[in-house]
């Protein structure tokens, strides 16, 4: 598992698009669409439905969304937590 992928994903699930998605992450859009595919390959599901106006989440999709937005409530958290301590180490 990748973290960065599901980051990578959320992006795209907020923003609809992976040009906006990769502006947000301060990467190129290929960058993005790769990290997805990434991800639906490794979980071997189809996460969103492409089209001209942009990415619209699958069913599976809509459902990862909720467990994603947990692991990244849990990473600020443990970065807000730990964050500090792991600097001055």
């Amino acid at each position: 598992m990748n973290w960065d992928d599901y980051r990578y994903f959320l992006a795209v699930a907020r923003t609809g698009k992976l040009s906006l998605a990769g502006q947000q992450l301060s990467v190129d859009h290929a960058t993005v669409g790769r990290r997805v595919k990434a991800l639906e390959e490794s979980l071997k599901i189809h996460l969103f439905d492409r089209s001209p106006q942009g990415y619209s989440l699958t069913d599976a999709g809509q459902s990862l969304v909720n467990i994603a937005e947990a692991m990244e409530t849990g990473a600020i958290a443990a970065q807000t937590e730990f964050g500090g301590e792991a600097d001055s180490v």
